[in-house]
């Protein structure tokens, strides 16, 4: 059956998505199409557990560029400032 149904469309906006979503009868189409298999999603998943809070004083200009940074990632900047200390850490 999953050969029947449609592929799930790409939006350029979540106003867009939402207006599908809103209207759409959601069974003709292939949700599961492009989705990670259950195991590899559940490992990304731990992979950006978080278990520990800091508090980290940082120049202004430094939060304004990794905001900015971020917004065209189209990310969180808090994300991003993460990937980059995880990524530094691997390179010691």
């Amino acid at each position: 059956m999953a050969s029947k149904l449609k592929p799930f469309p790409t939006f350029a906006s979540d106003a867009e998505a939402e207006r599908f979503v809103d209207t759409a009868d959601l069974s003709q189409y292939d949700l599961m199409a492009g989705a990670l298999p259950r195991d590899v999603w559940f490992a990304r998943a731990e992979e950006l557990y978080k278990d520990a809070r800091i508090t980290l004083r940082l120049p202004q200009a430094v939060v304004d560029a990794y905001k900015a940074k971020a917004a065209a990632r189209r990310m969180p900047y808090q994300r991003l400032m993460r990937l980059q200390l995880q990524k530094a850490l691997e390179a010691l």
